[in-house]
């Protein structure tokens, strides 16, 4: 009897198993995969064979979309990244999955399970395979129809796949007849890859996707004589304007003025600042205004790869004109390898606390400041699956500060990443007079009219109005929201899914007094989804200045011939104002720019003025 009840347990725990949906992100179910003639021969329980069938999807279905998805990387995406290839293809698969494995021309299924030490060995077996095999030459050129038949497929990628494209008034297609009109004129009968790169990297910044990029992978600054040339002094922004500086002596951390009588820059080679920063960093054309200024001036400072990437030379020297508003000077400048930029003092220490958090060492980034003000910092969305204890640390850190008069979230200089931290914290920001609150809302791009969740939606935490992930409270206050909520920007509805919603609910135990979440314009990503989920709730001020926006949900392709990455977001995403996270950011409610002391010293006196408002 007792055997029997033992032998029910395992077969319900095998059946849970097989039910059990994939939390992981990266594994996979072999062990080392190799290929001949181009078709995987997996490594399963310490044999080789010939796969051709995991669940439901067929070995032809899953190469031929990893061919499709990630050109010439198809094979270490399918290698490596199993899980996110049939994600994509809207399949998140159980931990143990049906295999069909052959071998000597016999199939037989299998049991496999997905593990990160299985995905973590077929990494080991593709290093090794790599470093054993002869170094390629990098492709450097190609043709002219070459270059052609790749400026087709990026205009297909436009027209097909980018969200963005749908909502830019800039007219793309016409940009690209142009280039290739260009290059057939050309006297020349190959394209360098590196220019093509570049020219379609400035048709793609006119478009306004931040999440977007246009990337030669195979590009080796390291072997280029002038891509790593830099201005011999630094070059930040304040009050607007684009100053020289250098550090003090015997100093890490302070700077002066690279020229006291003439601080501001007014051009470089007869190029006149303001040319450099919006036309020059295309990349960043479309930011907003403090984020243009702050990474133009970061961009400016590397003129070596900033003039590469316009396709211009970079001489050695060059002639830097200098303003006081009234004269100006004129001085030769040498450029330099050596690193000899502005750092703000804010980046370093945000720098730190995300390698402290990485390493496990979480009080750094939590204090208590004067009169009984919480402080929390923010260095990056960490996804909680990768730093054990973070979520424990986070959790107990809001319930340490519950009698606080105040809290303040830093989210400055936070690149990005996950959103899991937002929802940790909409609990106890959310009040229950505002629950639920609808946060984001986002479309999918797509010629499919879609009406249930979507996975690579749903790990953003938005989701189809018709979700089992929503109450009957959710749904209504999803439609007394729409009834005033309007988008900015018209688009074509056709081409896009029906609209997924992020929503915020209160949890038992919310904070009750007033919250400040600190921003400034290096806040990317799903830190300004951060910012922009709890912007408009009473209890809560956005301080600072403008964020960085940008909100994509961005794919990558590769380009037939050239092999150039095309990176494009598939999602457009709203605030709750209608507006775009992307070219917009999102305002501060209380603006507080760096001042002088802080540029020049480090000293965090954007904390300090917040600190000294909460307390009058």
């Amino acid at each position: 009897m007792k055997a029997k009840i033992i032998g029910i347990i395992i077969a319900l725990c095998s059946l849970s198993a097989f039910g059990q949906k994939l939390t992981l992100e990266k594994a996979s179910p072999f062990t080392a995969v190799k290929w001949e003639n181009n078709q995987p021969i997996v490594q399963f329980e310490n044999e080789w064979y010939s796969f051709e069938k995991l669940d439901n999807f067929t070995r032809n279905k899953i190469l031929n979309f990893c061919k499709k998805e990630f050109g010439h990387k198809w094979k270490k995406r399918f290698s490596e990244d199993l899980v996110e290839v049939l994600q994509r293809l809207n399949y998140t698969p159980n931990q143990k999955v049906q295999l069909t494995l052959s071998r000597k021309g016999i199939s037989k299924e299998y049991t496999g399970m997905f593990t990160a030490e299985n995905r973590k060995k077929c990494l080991l077996y593709n290093r090794a395979q790599k470093n054993s095999k002869p170094v390629k030459k990098a492709l450097k050129e190609v043709s002219k129809m070459q270059a052609i038949d790749d400026l087709k497929q990026f205009s297909h990628i436009l027209n097909n796949k980018s969200s963005y494209a749908q909502l830019s008034n800039y007219d793309y297609n016409t940009a690209i007849k142009k280039l290739a009109a260009t290059i057939l004129s050309s006297n020349k009968e190959t394209i360098n890859i590196d220019k093509l790169t570049h020219e379609i990297g400035k048709i793609m910044a006119e478009i306004g996707d931040r999440h977007s990029s246009i990337k030669n992978e195979a590009f080796n600054r390291k072997a280029h004589n002038t891509y790593n040339l830099r201005l011999p002094f630094g070059i930040t922004i304040l009050n607007g304007k684009a100053i020289a500086v250098q550090q003090k002596p015997n100093s890490k951390k302070e700077y002066r003025y690279y020229n006291n009588e003439y601080p501001y820059i007014k051009s470089i080679d007869g190029i006149a600042i303001e040319i450099l920063m919006n036309d020059y960093n295309y990349r960043n054309k479309k930011a907003p205004k403090e984020a243009k200024l702050t990474r133009g001036a970061n961009t400016i400072q590397k003129l070596g790869a900033l003039l590469f990437k316009n396709n211009k030379n970079c001489p050695k020297t060059v002639e830097v004109e200098f303003s006081n508003n009234k004269k100006t000077k004129k001085e030769t400048v040498e450029l330099t390898l050596d690193k000899k930029g502005y750092i703000s003092n804010l980046s370093v220490h945000s720098f730190i606390s995300m390698m402290n958090i990485q390493a496990g060492r979480f009080n750094d980034t939590k204090k208590l400041l004067t009169n009984n003000i919480g402080y929390i910092k923010i260095p990056r969305m960490f996804n909680y699956k990768r730093v054990e204890g973070y979520e424990d640390f986070l959790e107990n850190t809001i319930k340490e500060f519950s009698k606080t008069k105040a809290l303040i979230i830093d989210v400055r200089d936070n690149p990005g990443g996950r959103r899991v931290i937002l929802q940790t914290f909409a609990k106890y920001i959310v009040q229950p007079a505002q629950s639920p609150w609808i946060a984001n809302v986002a479309y999918l791009r797509t010629n499919e009219k879609l009406t249930t969740d979507e996975s690579s939606m749903s790990s953003r935490y938005l989701n189809s109005y018709n979700s089992n992930e929503f109450s009957e409270s959710d749904k209504a206050a999803i439609n007394t929201f729409n009834k005033t909520y309007k988008t900015t920007q018209q688009f074509d509805k056709s081409k896009f899914s029906n609209p997924f919603y992020m929503v915020l609910r209160s949890g038992k135990t919310p904070y009750q007094k007033p919250v400040y979440i600190l921003v400034n314009e290096n806040s990317f990503s799903a830190a300004t989804v951060f910012t922009t989920a709890f912007k408009g709730l009473p209890n809560v001020k956005i301080v600072g200045v403008t964020t960085d926006g940008s909100s994509g949900n961005s794919r990558k392709v590769y380009l037939n011939n050239s092999k150039i990455r095309i990176k494009v977001s598939s999602m457009l995403s709203f605030q709750r104002n209608g507006k775009t996270l992307d070219g917009n950011g999102t305002e501060p409610d209380i603006y507080i720019p760096v001042d002088k002391t802080q540029v020049f010293t480090g000293k965090d006196t954007q904390l300090e003025k917040l600190v000294t408002l909460i307390n009058k």
